[in-house]
């Protein structure tokens, strides 16, 4: 490592650090959610377990919070469920193969010896959108800032970095960049965020999230036996321009025994398909499925876990104004680690990691609640960090509600209801805050009941934080930003019928130790 770049590394942590000293206190600041100690996250990156420890790397800006020029920032934990911050990973090399970002990707291990492959990014324009600009195939910021800049990049490569001291410092390949250039006679649109696995002839296998003009966003396939000399396969699949975009970030192939599972984030809402891994093509069983149901979900990365479990975290974006969380000095967070698996019928299974238990400090009920038709009631508990979990056994009511983050006089509430006639459940947000230009949009997903099932709702409230699994098949992220200091209560309701709900709640803890 040059003495020029360790000063640069150097530099970012201070500027972390520098942040990080006055966010003590901020309202709206997750405690229990992983994210950078200050400044600037996005895309979860190489969850990795090894030697002991759960390792999460992300894309980070670690001089201010907003976006920019890539490194990766680095978090490790020994139970899934408390985390530490470690020393920025890695950043771009001025003026080299990603000096413009390291942008996202996997982190695996070869021979013992932790390896990292990102995206290296050579040169990258931000443009305003209100820019006297030609139409050209500039890409779009992921997900929630399309509306404010387009973006230009050029040169993207595929680049490897390895670590010798458990993965506290990188040191970037003498080869980089190991892929220079996109496959012969494809016109492509887009080459990043490698994805690795391992099959059984034991070399690795990746997917680049791209795009083929005029075709549709496509996973490219590569393999390789030392993780140096790459050789290109074939596009694993290439999807419908009108289901699944013009092109993809973010690839993931999660193989879940019965079923192979895609993701894919096309600049917008992820998908995933279910189907079929032969001859190295994925064939799919249908359209393109929602991954989650709410509006600030984007880019997830997965792992499969020792205990033979895959967890996918995915990162949560802010969902108010680009001033706002710049002052507040930092931006964004990741979702809890949630298990993908299939049901006994082959459907998607999606539900929180069963460490994330280890959160709770202490029960604040643990009861049933018997309401008539038309009734609601306020619990007698607040509070702004909590697992609220409801079996809801409906008899004969046409609709079961929740408001929580709710102030005493109702002025400010976030409110989840499920309607059993139209086997909807809708995330409304409209009284959820008077701060101004927040988002207030509503969520809404299906949800069938099968005949006597019990709808059940996990709700994890970290501030300003939403996170909703129903049925351990649906999952529902957003951002709330409520502004009253009293907007901390919870009311249960009940629409043209009664209902019986068992009710549990906990206070959770910060996953930070040093917070608790």
């Amino acid at each position: 490592m040059s003495d020029s770049y360790a000063q640069l590394l150097a530099g970012a942590n201070q500027a972390v650090a520098d942040t990080a000293a006055g966010l003590a206190g901020d309202p709206q600041r997750p405690s229990y959610h992983l994210m950078t100690a200050a400044n600037w996250i996005n895309d979860p990156n190489g969850p990795v377990y090894h030697d002991g420890y759960w390792h999460m790397f992300f894309q980070h800006n670690p001089y201010i919070a907003d976006f920019g020029p890539m490194g990766w920032g680095h978090a490790r934990s020994r139970d899934l469920a408390h985390w530490e911050h470690c020393p920025v990973a890695i950043m771009p090399t001025p003026g080299g193969y990603d000096g413009a970002g390291c942008w996202s990707g996997s982190v695996v291990i070869q021979d013992g010896l932790p390896h990292m492959m990102y995206s290296g990014v050579a040169d990258m324009t931000l443009w305003s959108v209100e820019d006297d600009i030609p139409p050209s195939d500039r890409q779009r910021i992921p997900q929630g800032y399309y509306d404010e800049f387009l973006l230009e990049i050029d040169q993207e490569t595929q680049c490897i970095a390895t670590s010798r001291d458990g993965m506290m410092t990188w040191e970037k390949h003498q080869a980089n960049p190991v892929i220079p250039a996109t496959p012969a006679g494809l016109d492509l649109i887009g080459f990043r965020d490698p994805f690795l696995w391992k099959e059984e002839d034991g070399r690795w296998y990746m997917l680049l999230g791209s795009g083929i003009k005029g075709a549709g966003g496509v996973a490219l396939l590569y393999r390789s036996a030392d993780l140096i000399e790459w050789e290109y396969l074939n596009p694993l699949y290439i999807g419908d321009p009108a289901e699944s975009g013009i092109n993809w970030e973010c690839p993931n192939f999660l193989d879940l025994g019965a079923k192979q599972m895609l993701v894919v984030s096309p600049h917008g809402r992820p998908v995933h398909w279910l189907g079929d891994y032969v001859d190295h093509r994925f064939t799919p069983d249908g359209s393109p499925k929602r991954l989650d149901w709410g509006d600030v979900f984007y880019a997830p990365n997965s792992l499969l876990d020792p205990a033979g479990r895959w967890l996918m975290w995915g990162w949560m974006r802010e969902a108010r104004p680009r001033d706002q969380y710049a002052a507040a000095g930092w931006a964004s967070c990741l979702t809890l680690p949630r298990e993908i698996s299939l049901d006994d019928a082959g459907g998607l299974n999606v539900k929180p990691a069963e460490e994330m238990k280890q959160l709770r400090s202490g029960m604040l009920m643990d009861e049933f609640v018997d309401l008539d038709a038309n009734e609601a009631r306020t619990l007698d508990l607040t509070g702004d960090r909590l697992d609220i979990s409801l079996n809801v056994n409906h008899h004969d009511c046409q609709q079961f509600g929740i408001q929580f983050r709710r102030s005493p006089d109702g002025r400010q509430f976030t409110e989840l209801r499920y309607n059993y006639a139209t086997h909807t459940l809708r995330l409304d947000r409209e009284h959820s805050s008077d701060t101004a230009e927040v988002t207030r949009d509503p969520c809404e997903c299906e949800l069938v009941l099968g005949r006597g099932e019990t709808l059940k709702l996990t709700i994890y409230l970290d501030n300003s934080v939403i996170e909703i699994y129903a049925n351990d098949r649906v999952s529902m992220a957003s951002r709330i930003y409520p502004n009253l200091d009293s907007a901390q209560g919870i009311r249960l309701y009940t629409g043209g019928g009664s209902a019986s709900i068992d009710a549990t709640v906990w206070q959770m803890s910060s996953i930070w130790q040093d917070e608790n």
